[in-house]
C-alpha cells in the first residue's frame, strides 16, 4: 500500500480524495495552502489538487526531499509551469490537467480527426463545469484546442455541480461531427490520480510525465 500526503485536501477533489478508500494508496497527510509544511517520512508521493496562487506552499512542501508528485491542477501560467520543470529535474511528477482514462482517448481522437478533415471544415469546442471551477476555458480545453491550429472558438460555461463535460464540433457542408466526453461525478478524476500515483510511485527517474507515459 502506497502511503500518500494530499495538497489540497479541504478542496472539492481533496476531499474526495481524502474521505475515499482506494486499492493501492493510503493518504495519511493532508495539507492546504498555510499549513506546516511537514511531510511524514513514509509519504512515498504526494497528490495535488489545490490552485495556482497556493504552489508557493506546495514548493515549501516539497523543499528537501524527492518524493514524488502527482498534479491535476489547473490554469497554470508561466511562473508555476516553471515550478512543474524545476520539481521534474528533481523527482518524477505526473502532471495531466484531467486524470480521467475517457479524456485522453478524447484527446486522441481530436488528432486522428484533424489528420483526416481538411481547412474546409469549421470547428468549435463548448466545454461545462461546476460553478465554483475558475478557470476559463479550463486545462481540458486548452490541451485539446492543441489540436487545432490557428484561433479556434471556445466557449466555457458554469453552473450548478456539473463534473464536466467537453464537446468538440467539427462542421461541413452538409455534415457536422461531435465528439464528446461528459464525467458524471468527479469519481473518475480520484481514480485516475490514485491510478497516477501508483503509477509515478513507481518511477525511478526524475522527470515529468503524462497521461500518454502511464496509458502509452
Amino acid at each position: 500500500m502506497i502511503k500518500a500526503a494530499l495538497f489540497g485536501s479541504r478542496g472539492r477533489m481533496g476531499r474526495l480524495l481524502a474521505e475515499g478508500s482506494f486499492d493501492g494508496v493510503e493518504f495519511i497527510q493532508g495539507f492546504d495552502s498555510g499549513d506546516d509544511p511537514a511531510l511524514d517520512p513514509r509519504v512515498q508521493v504526494v497528490v495535488d489538487f489545490s490552485l495556482p496562487l497556493a504552489w508557493n506552499d506546495l514548493n515549501r512542501l516539497l523543499g528537501g526531499n524527492t518524493v514524488p508528485l502527482v498534479s491535476g491542477t489547473t490554469g497554470l501560467e508561466q511562473a508555476e509551469l516553471e515550478l512543474l520543470h524545476r520539481w521534474a529535474e528533481e523527482r518524477p511528477v505526473f502532471y495531466s490537467s484531467n486524470m480521467s482514462v475517457g479524456v485522453f482517448v478524447l484527446n486522441r481522437l481530436a488528432e486522428k480527426a484533424q489528420e483526416l478533415l481538411d481547412d474546409s471544415w469549421d470547428r468549435e469546442l463548448i466545454e461545462f463545469h461546476h460553478r465554483g471551477k475558475l478557470d476559463r476555458p479550463s486545462g481540458t480545453a486548452k490541451k485539446l484546442m492543441e489540436n487545432w491550429p490557428g484561433n479556434t472558438p471556445s466557449h466555457s460555461i458554469r453552473g450548478g455541480d456539473l463534473a464536466g463535460e467537453h464537446q468538440l464540433h467539427y462542421m461541413g457542408t452538409g455534415e457536422r461531427l461531435i465528439l464528446t466526453h461528459s464525467a458524471s461525478s468527479r469519481g473518475v478524476f480520484a481514480a485516475g490520480a490514485v491510478r497516477a500515483a501508483v503509477f509515478i510511485a513507481g518511477r525511478k527517474s526524475p522527470g515529468l510525465y503524462g497521461m500518454e507515459d502511464m496509458l502509452g
